[in-house]
């Protein structure tokens, strides 16, 4: 015979189970707006039934129902969204951390506008040919120095402007770095929590949708993956690295680089090694530190650099309004003081190169005719490897011939017809190291191209070779000093300015063009006052394909550069839209899983309700039932 008091314990159960689906449903209630909440769903099943053997048997049931008990409260989550929605707010966090970036990039360069580095170049050359057709007056003289102070201003604040970004970015590195750290140690706690937690068999879900939501904020920041098959542990990677194991961090670790001026690399803090990181918010600020701002950088000292340079060239072969001549229109600040070009790269103290920016050839050429020599020019190239490349001439080539064949190497370094009939060759931007940008790596010939024919080496073969590699090796060169410029000083955008001499005396500024008096073979007697042709050569200049390692006019250089921060602008704007609409479906998704829906609570409230009640109403019965028996035995 059944206890008389198991229909009791059936009905206490009964209580009891929808009791605790109350509270589950209440909870998912008071959290439906909760974004980081995961809904629960409590599983009734049915206890273990008693056996009660017995003689009987055969005639009533062996295995007697106990009632229900709730076996656990579950998560309503899926993994494979979840993963998924991981990988895409990576990637949007790669993306959107550059559009921020590209946005202020484009207001850096404030085009268009009447006040952008483009209008004021156009004012410039405006300002030279006026000149050109009113040398003897002061007034256009003064208007092409005070244009020329509005160009190099408005570079300047270009580049400050530019490297700020830049500096914003690396700070940005290193506060992500922190909250990465911050991320994974607070995962880490609720890690052990929850363990503590499931080892006295509880359910620790809101624990788990705090370490889901942390997860996924860390995901937005850098490339992770998740590991869920140790039911344990869960491991975080970041490449094949884990960042966290368990109840185990290991931290990151933002190390300043004193060679890339403080900038920070991202290492793992104890194995002093670095991190692979492919994409996130980390990765974005990294490409738009190292990458997109620095080579907005390059473009503007390159910039710079050759409006310096071939404007002055021109300007130094003609005379001022008083008979002067040989001075420069733009200041020239060099990287070393040294008159042979030789500089301290290291920082150890001591001069190890000899930094060279152009050489100039000193024989007049005739570019179209046939050299009429063989032989093979040595380069080295710009990046970290310097390998040597070669360039073969002969003699059917005109000199046009060999000029296309070094340019089109891309080899760092350019050659060029300069405005007197000479060769020129000219360094480029730099592509291991911002330090070693506008330096000649090495010049060789074993033939006499660069030595007879154009007047650049004095000698043939690797004993007369230049390379940077070397102090003093400018004395290889047969170049007169004049067509020889030594490196400018790192980022020439950051200080470019009118030279002290135009500054003070407006006289200085060379429009005439000179003569050559004695027949020596030089210009060296200015024309007078009303001479404006040499203006017109240096308002030419923003005609001329003077960008040759782009192989572009300063108009077409500059346009080049605001169009590609324009394209790379709509292309990160256009990216973000596409991963803000598949994040937004992939969350509608979890959310028709994992999200409260009240109505829906609402029927499950009225009907655990009821089952509460009815079970309510069977404990009554079942105690009256007892009551009746207990008043019989009186």
């Amino acid at each position: 015979m059944n206890s008389t008091f198991m229909g009791i314990e059936i009905s206490k159960r009964g209580v009891q189970s929808h009791q605790q689906a109350l509270y589950v449903t209440g909870h998912n209630i008071s959290n439906a707006e909760n974004e980081e909440y995961t809904r629960q769903r409590v599983v009734i099943t049915a206890e273990d039934p008693l056996y009660i053997p017995a003689l009987n048997r055969a005639e009533t049931a062996g295995n007697i129902g106990q009632g229900s008990v709730v076996a656990r409260i579950e998560r309503l989550r899926d993994s494979f969204v979840d993963d998924r929605i991981i990988t895409e707010k990576n990637v949007m966090g790669y993306w959107d951390s550059k559009d921020g970036f590209i946005k202020q990039l484009e207001m850096a360069y404030n085009e268009p506008s009447d006040q952008s580095i483009r209008d004021r170049m156009d004012e410039l050359w405006k300002g030279w040919q006026e000149l050109s057709k009113n040398p003897e007056l002061r007034s256009t003289r003064e208007l092409v120095k005070e244009r020329g102070i509005a160009v190099s201003n408005e570079i300047k604040t270009v580049y400050r402007q530019l490297y700020d970004l830049q500096v914003d970015a690396n700070r940005q590195i290193a506060l992500k770095v922190d909250e990465i750290n911050t991320h994974a140690r607070n995962i880490r706690d609720l890690n052990e929590r929850i363990l503590k937690s499931e080892a006295m068999g509880d359910n620790p879900n809101d624990l788990m949708d705090k370490r889901d939501a942390l997860i996924e904020k860390l995901s937005t920041i850098v490339d992770i993956s998740v590991g869920r098959s140790d039911k344990d542990e869960i491991i975080v990677y970041i490449g094949s690295e884990n960042l966290i194991q368990g109840e185990v961090v290991h931290e990151l670790e933002a190390v300043p680089d004193p060679a890339r001026n403080g900038f920070y690399d991202i290492k793992w803090a104890k194995l002093n090694t670095d991190v692979t990181i492919k994409s996130g918010e980390l990765a974005g600020l990294i490409e738009v530190r190292d990458v997109i701002i620095q080579d907005n950088i390059n473009k503007i000292n390159s910039f710079a650099a050759n409006i310096t340079d071939l404007l002055n060239e021109v300007h130094r072969d003609g005379f001022g309004r008083n008979g002067e001549t040989n001075f420069n229109f733009f200041e020239e600040k060099m990287i070393s003081d040294n008159t042979e070009g030789n500089f301290d790269l290291n920082n150890d103290g001591l001069n190890e190169v000899t930094a060279i920016f152009k050489a100039g050839g000193n024989n007049k050429i005739d570019a179209s005719a046939a050299i009429g020599i063989n032989g093979t020019l040595t380069f080295v190239m710009n990046d970290s490897l310097e390998a040597e490349v070669q360039v073969d001439y002969k003699e059917s080539d005109t000199v046009n011939d060999v000029v296309k064949k070094i340019n089109d190497g891309k080899l760092g370094v350019v050659a060029y017809i300069d405005h007197r009939g000479h060769l020129a060759l000219k360094a480029t931007i730099a592509q291991d190291h911002p330090n070693k940008n506008f330096m000649i790596r090495h010049l060789e010939d074993s033939g006499q191209f660069l030595v007879g024919l154009t007047g650049i080496l004095k000698q043939s073969g690797q004993d007369g070779s230049f390379d940077y590699r070397r102090v003093n090796d400018i004395a290889k060169l047969m170049s007169d000093r004049e067509r020889i410029t030594i490196t400018p000083d790192y980022n020439p955008a950051a200080h470019m300015d009118v030279s002290e001499s135009v500054k003070f005396d407006i006289d200085k500024i060379a429009a005439a063009r000179g003569k050559d008096v004695g027949g020596t073979g030089d210009v060296n007697t200015g024309n007078g006052i009303g001479d404006g042709t040499n203006a017109l050569r240096i308002a030419a200049l923003w005609e001329k394909r003077a960008m040759i390692d782009e192989n572009a006019t300063f108009k077409d250089y500059y346009n080049a550069l605001i169009s590609k921060i324009g394209s790379q602008g709509q292309e990160s704007k256009e990216r973000v839209e596409n991963q803000d609409t598949l994040l937004v479906n992939l969350n509608n998704l979890r959310k028709s899983l994992s999200g409260v829906d009240l109505d829906e609570e609402m029927a499950n409230m009225v009907s655990f309700q009821h089952g509460y009640n009815a079970s309510a109403k069977m404990l009554s019965t079942f105690d009256k039932m007892l009551e009746t028996i207990l008043q019989l035995g009186a």
